[in-house]
């Protein structure tokens, strides 16, 4: 009887450990990710191509994957991409008016922009991407307003937010 009431007691003590213990089977350190989305729905700000963020409506599927990120540097604000990702961008109908898009960090909205290709002769005053530029190193630049940024304008800049920054940096993807 005693080494039944023993046997339990080991077990019981043994199911309370594992309970206790916290199992991570996640690929980033941090529980992170960074994902681009094209928008489904959005309004514009006046007459200019500023996205008024409250009215974004992203589509339900990711175009560029965390995993899709191999690195992000923070100086000139240059995403490298994988080969699935570029592809998938290059794929995209792209207009001279641009393909609007979001970016997030752990599904929240950090900031939108416009893939604007630079063979476009419209301007933009908002956070644009170049997709014609991708075949470079299998980098896209962010970049404020196109063909730049016009003296006087305004444009929030978010690229270099904290909570990517911090993701990125977590998972050794961030060049300084």
């Amino acid at each position: 009887m005693k080494q039944q009431l023993s046997f339990y007691i080991i077990v019981g003590i043994l199911c309370l450990g594992f309970l206790g213990c916290d199992k991570n089977d996640n690929q980033n350190k941090n529980d992170g990710v960074i994902e681009f989305y094209l928008l489904d729905t959005f309004a514009k700000i006046d007459n200019s191509c500023q996205i008024d963020e409250t009215t974004v409506i992203t589509e339900s599927s990711p175009l560029v994957y965390y995993s899709d990120i191999l690195s992000y540097d923070s100086a000139d604000y240059t995403f490298e991409l994988s080969d699935r990702a570029i592809d998938a961008i290059e794929n995209l109908e792209h207009s001279v008016i641009g393909l609007a898009f979001a970016v997030k960090a752990n599904n929240i909205l950090i900031y939108t922009g416009y893939f604007w290709p630079s063979y476009s002769s419209a301007s933009c005053d908002w956070i644009v991407m170049d997709p014609t530029m991708l075949g470079i190193g299998n980098k896209i630049q962010v970049r404020l307003g196109y063909p730049g940024l016009i003296q006087g304008q305004i444009i929030p800049d978010k690229r270099n937010d904290k909570r990517i920054i911090n993701i990125l940096e977590s998972d050794n993807k961030l060049k300084k």
